[in-house]
């Protein structure tokens, strides 16, 4: 009989309970989601050279060697890992998951530090600062889209050196549409933006300042003589030309134009502005209009390589059938089949969250930024069947091209603002916007306060307080009223 002090005899004790475990090649394909295009362009690129049981399936050589082989032997592999994948897509890793993503919880984009709108504004580049003043001023979707493919062939002086019918046969539209867009880019901040030739961007400075007289012309059109400080020829030149004037007023005039920047992209670099150059973007789906007037969305093949798995005992493998050759061909064959499953996973799930948002988002794609509709990452990520944490890694770092250019998949996820009649119908983006609106309508010498804004947004159905529009004027870039009051 045990005393009172007695300690428990150790045992040996069975428990049986159920755990998800994840195997490493598993975790990486969860990672691989989060991976941009380019990422994964770089990724495979650098597996295709070190593996030789892969190829990309546009290869024509490796389209007929091994395939009957490689789809029967891989059949049960497949299967397996589908069903491991959708296990882990649907259910999620939860707190602290092996993905590494911290809770797996839904993403705002209204939190602070998250919107797209607070990002873009940390750090914006040239052409995402002169896109934004061409849409303030131009509504038309074809011209937009002309104007974003000139803009990203601006260089980092602010100089658009690329020819223009070449430009509109590229993009398929007149060419009278290219030189409009053209046009408007050159009205733009900071003056002297988009012009062919260091003559041209000078021009457009005299010409913004009200001093693009006779002798400057002739100056502008003899640079060559300009630099050689030939006052004399360039005098005769102008009274030439009906501009009678002599050598100290073409000193004058050089003085002028001496005034002007011959960079003008160069001095945005002190708002931090521009700088140095981004990639483009590279789209990972394409939203195009259907015959019967809707919508659809693809993949971009340019952001989804696809490849091919080639067997080790295949033709392409057979001259080399030693044990330590086959034991590595092996080895890269099971890497091989692993890199493919996981790319055919990545661009399933990234075309089915694609349709939701088509679905979830119709006045997007109809009318544009101010029609967006409050969309959350699990409301997209029940309609596809995945968990939250599979959707917000899907759309982490991928962009979607649309009828109003290449938006980043997180814009599209807004939090909602009441309507006047209780209902969350508007999302945050399109008030945003209309507050951009009623601000640029109004009346410099008397500028909207925000209940004045406040009192419009309720005129127009959005029920909003004082203090959100003034936290979306932070987000905007938007003065308080007496700043952006202009006094006589």
């Amino acid at each position: 009989m045990l005393g009172p002090m007695s300690k428990p005899m150790p045992g040996l004790h069975l428990q049986q309970r159920t755990d998800l475990t994840m195997t490493a090649d598993l975790r990486q394909a969860i990672e691989m989601l989060a991976l941009s295009g380019p990422e994964v362009t770089d990724l495979v690129a650098r597996e295709v050279a070190d593996n030789p049981c892969l190829e990309y399936e546009d290869n024509a050589e490796a389209a007929h060697t091994g395939m009957a082989e490689t789809q029967a032997s891989s059949a049960a592999d497949t299967v397996e890992w589908d069903a491991a994948w959708d296990n882990w897509a649907i259910r999620g890793e939860g707190e602290g998951g092996p993905a590494g993503e911290e809770g797996g919880g839904s993403w705002n984009a209204d939190e602070e530090g998250f919107s797209w709108e607070n990002r873009a504004t940390q750090s914006q580049s040239l052409p995402e600062f002169l896109n934004k003043q061409f849409e303030e001023v131009v509504e038309s979707p074809k011209l937009r889209m002309v104007a974003r493919f000139l803009i990203d062939a601006i260089d980092d002086a602010g100089y658009l050196r690329a020819d223009m019918a070449a430009v509109a046969a590229q993009l398929r539209v007149p060419e009278d549409l290219v030189d409009d867009a053209r046009a408007i880019i050159q009205t733009l901040e900071p003056v002297g933006i988009g012009a062919q030739s260091l003559a041209e961007c000078l021009r457009l400075q005299l010409h913004a300042r009200g001093q693009l007289e006779g002798v400057c012309e002739t100056c502008l059109n003899h640079l060559d003589k300009v630099a050689a400080r030939d006052w004399k020829s360039l005098a005769k030149l102008a009274t030439a030309a009906g501009f009678a004037t002599d050598e100290e007023e073409v000193r004058l005039a050089v003085a002028e134009i001496q005034k002007c920047n011959p960079k003008p992209a160069a001095e945005l670099a002190a708002r931090g502005i521009g700088g140095g150059r981004i990639d483009a973007v590279t789209p990972d789906l394409l939203v195009t209009r259907t015959a019967e007037g809707g919508w659809e969305v693809s993949l971009n093949a340019a952001a989804f390589p696809r490849l091919l798995t080639i067997p080790p005992l295949s033709p392409a493998g057979a001259a080399a059938r030693q044990d330590d050759t086959k034991k590595y061909l092996n080895e890269r064959f099971g890497r091989a089949k692993w890199l493919h499953n996981a790319l055919e996973q990545r661009a399933r799930t990234t075309l089915a969250i694609g349709r939701a948002i088509l679905v979830a988002q119709p006045t997007f794609f109809e009318a544009g930024i101010e029609f967006l509709q409050p969309l959350t990452l699990r409301d997209v990520a029940e309609k596809v069947g995945v968990h939250e944490s599979t959707a917000s890694r899907v759309v982490s770092g991928k962009f979607m091209a649309t009828p109003w250019g290449v938006v980043p998949l997180r814009q599209f996820f807004a939090s909602g603002v009441a309507s006047t009649g209780g209902q969350v119908g508007v999302s945050s983006t399109s008030v945003q916007s209309m507050i951009a609106k009623l601000v640029k309508g109004e009346d410099p010498r008397k500028p909207l306060s925000d209940e004045q804004i406040v009192t419009k947004l309720k005129g127009e159905g959005v029920d909003i307080a004082r203090r959100t529009v003034a936290k979306y004027r932070g987000i905007l870039n938007i003065p308080g009223t007496s700043d952006r009051r202009v006094r006589a």
